[in-house]
């Protein structure tokens, strides 16, 4: 019998809110991606309906927590405006893979 091989992607769906309000319950969530430790990492942002300056420091410590293992992360269903607001913060990569 033939063996499946290992997924070479971890996938976390974040859904409702990724701000102050949510922050640790959702790290708690994005934790096993850290201890994993497999393939490249994909965050969907398409379910969560509010991300401030709280869920955006999450996303970048998980990027550099990432980066540090040698793992990428990508950040899809990312709303146009957030984009467009956190890229004044220098903080475009995110969302578009880029790394400064």
């Amino acid at each position: 019998m033939a063996r499946k091989a290992a997924p070479s992607k971890q996938v976390l769906t974040v859904e409702g809110d990724l701000d102050i309000f949510s922050i640790h319950q959702q790290w708690e969530k994005a934790l096993p991606l850290l201890t994993t430790g497999i393939g490249s990492t994909e965050v969907d942002l398409s379910s969560v309906g509010d991300l401030d300056l709280s869920g955006l420091q999450l996303l970048g410590a998980l990027d550099r927590d990432l980066r540090a293992k040698g793992l990428p992360l990508s950040v899809v269903g990312a709303k146009e405006e957030w984009k467009t607001r956190f890229a004044a913060l220098g903080l475009a990569h995110l969302f578009d893979g880029v790394h400064p």
